[in-house]
């Protein structure tokens, strides 16, 4: 994720140029073994809402170099990315930080202490961040609203600090709208935005592996690891 109200990150062509530095499938490969399922936007399969006809901001290193330099960032910039200590995370900060130096970005990494990593990037400290979000109730509103809408800056979950008044207005439709085909196509227009302005990279969908006795019947997993 990427705090937008810090420069550069407040210039939706840096937030673009850096998902499109970011290899997903390098990451999925070499941390998660092939393991799980690359993003194209914010929602998972299997989550309500989710659209399967979403374009993501494919790893071009071309289009980035060209979306910095009309920025004014031909040459780079220093940032830092933070994370907790988890151990995939800090590989994928590993990762990240390798991969933008093809666009002399200079990415200094910050493990934080759990507490504090939650207290600081609700009170906007950070410029980049790694985190993750399950979907327990399968519904494209819990991970939404908590995300990106407006009201829930800072601690509530929206730590990008993205305000975008036409996503709330459709968050809030879609959460009153019985009908589920017209839930859909607001979901699918609030995902449309979502990839475009970028306020975070949108890495992969978590594979959960389970070992399981031959004398347990009727297991199953659903797709939040539940």
């Amino acid at each position: 994720g990427f705090n937008i109200e810090k420069e550069p990150f407040d210039d939706v062509r840096v937030r673009q140029a850096v998902s499109m530095l970011i290899n997903v499938d390098s990451i999925l490969a070499g941390i998660y073994d092939g393991y799980g399922v690359a993003s194209v936007g914010p929602l998972a399969q299997g989550v309500f809402g989710y659209d399967d006809s979403m374009k993501p901001l494919s790893y071009d290193v071309d289009a980035a170099k060209a979306l910095l330099a009309e920025a004014g960032l031909e040459d780079g910039f220093k940032t830092t990315i933070w994370t907790n200590d988890n151990q995939q995370r800090m590989d994928t900060a590993v990762i990240v930080q390798q991969e933008l130096k093809k666009a002399n970005i200079d990415v200094a990494i910050e493990v934080v202490e759990w507490g504090a990593y939650l207290d600081k990037t609700a009170s906007g400290e950070h410029e980049m961040f790694i985190l993750g979000l399950s979907n327990p109730v399968g519904d494209a509103d819990y991970f939404l609203s908590q995300l990106f809408h407006s009201e829930n800056m800072g601690g509530p979950g929206n730590r990008t600090f993205y305000e975008n008044a036409e996503v709330d207005k459709l968050l809030v439709e879609a959460r009153q709208v019985i009908d589920e085909s017209k839930r859909q196509a607001l979901y699918t227009k609030v995902q449309e935005i979502l990839i475009e302005e970028a306020p975070m990279v949108y890495i992969h969908h978590q594979a959960y592996l389970t070992g399981v006795s031959d004398q347990i019947e009727g297991y199953w997993i659903d797709s939040s690891g539940y």
